[in-house]
């Protein structure tokens, strides 16, 4: 009854942190900043192609979904994630 859904970008986010053991909170990450790019704003994580890995080991574990890895764009900001596993998850 009291159980608190947690949203899937913020299930990102935090995997994102805890995994890539960044120095920010989860909430600081900006939902359709560039994960692998800095923004014209400055915003953005500037990940490499080792941090890609680590992201895609993170969504199997996480919500038991492998983007393709051709496919890059799933990876461009925690909003694309997010609806990558709603659409696989058919939600």
């Amino acid at each position: 009854m009291g159980q608190v859904q947690v949203s899937i970008e913020s299930q990102i986010k935090s995997m994102i942190v805890e995994k890539l053991g960044l120095d920010i909170l989860p909430e600081d990450i900006n939902d359709t900043a560039p994960l692998f790019d800095v923004n014209e704003n400055g915003e953005g994580l500037d990940l490499d192609s080792v941090d890609a890995l680590e992201l895609a080991v993170g969504l199997k574990e996480l919500f038991g979904v492998k983007p393709q890895s051709s496919d890059m764009s799933v990876f461009k900001n925690v909003r694309s994630i997010a609806d990558t596993i709603r659409s696989i998850n058919g939600e």
